[in-house]
Parts: C-alpha cells; sequence; structure tokens
C-alpha cells in the first residue's frame, strides 16, 4: 500500500492553492500534492510530455482537482484530454471553479468530471469543503485500481 495518495492541483489562483495545501495539510490521510499552473502544464504532467517525459518522481494521481478557467489550455480541454487516455480515464477529476453557470456545470459532467462545486468565497468554507473531498476520494469511495 502506497505511503500517500497523490493529488494533482490545476489551479492558477496562488491564494487558492495555498488554501488547498493548507486544507489538505490539516487533513487525516497523507496527502502528496503536486500543483500545476495552468492547463498546457497539466496535460503535459498526465501524459508525461515535455518536461515531465523522463521524470523519475512523476506519480500518476489518485485524483485530479481542475479549475475551469486557467491559461493557455482551459480546464474542459484538459478533462477531455484525461478522459480520452487510456490509463488516466478512471482517475476521479473533481472541478473547482468560481463559475455556477450551469452551462459550465453541464459541459463538465458531460465531458467526464466526477464531480463538480462552486469554490467558496468564504475561507473556512473552502477549507471544509476539500477536507470533504479528500475524505470522500482517498478514505471513503472505492476507486479501480491504477493500471
Amino acid at each position: 500500500m502506497k505511503d500517500s495518495h497523490a493529488i494533482l492541483l490545476v489551479e492558477d489562483n496562488p491564494a487558492d492553492i495555498q488554501i488547498t495545501r493548507r486544507a489538505l495539510r490539516d487533513g487525516a490521510l497523507p496527502i502528496h500534492l503536486i500543483v500545476v499552473r495552468d492547463g498546457q502544464e497539466a496535460v503535459e504532467y498526465l501524459l508525461r510530455h515535455g518536461q515531465y517525459a523522463h521524470s523519475t518522481d512523476w506519480r500518476r494521481p489518485d485524483l485530479i482537482l481542475l479549475d475551469l478557467n486557467l491559461p493557455r489550455v482551459n480546464g474542459r480541454e484538459v478533462l477531455q484530454r484525461v478522459r480520452s487516455a487510456p490509463s488516466l480515464s478512471m482517475v476521479p477529476v473533481v472541478v473547482l471553479s468560481t463559475s455556477n453557470r450551469m452551462e459550465d456545470v453541464h459541459e463538465s459532467y458531460a465531458l467526464g468530471a466526477n464531480t463538480y462545486f462552486q469554490k467558496p468565497q468564504d475561507f473556512n468554507r473552502f477549507v471544509a469543503l476539500l477536507q470533504v473531498i479528500q475524505r470522500y476520494w482517498l478514505d471513503t469511495a472505492i476507486l479501480p485500481p491504477q493500471k
């Protein structure tokens, strides 16, 4: 069994990155947090291209936390690429977005998101949400084994 779960955070907002780090650090499970700051870097990490092609510390994430509004490649395209890659298609993807537009929600689920949350503006609620996500996806849900 692994000594920690790997979470890939795809987020360009430094404040949200810090909140996520804190929430996961204070959670009950050991987490290896991988942070990429735009959609292009996320695709390169997930598909092991570019700077990640020969990385010795690369880990397939157990969970992806994905913002939609990202520079270079948006979150929708990242989600589409994740779901089209056989080695990643079963990795849970949780969309965390400031948007509450029904079009964004519908499109995210249509592209294969497992869950969609609007990011709370309140710090404590955001931390609580991240801890619920962590407990549910990494401690409660039964996920398929990694291939």
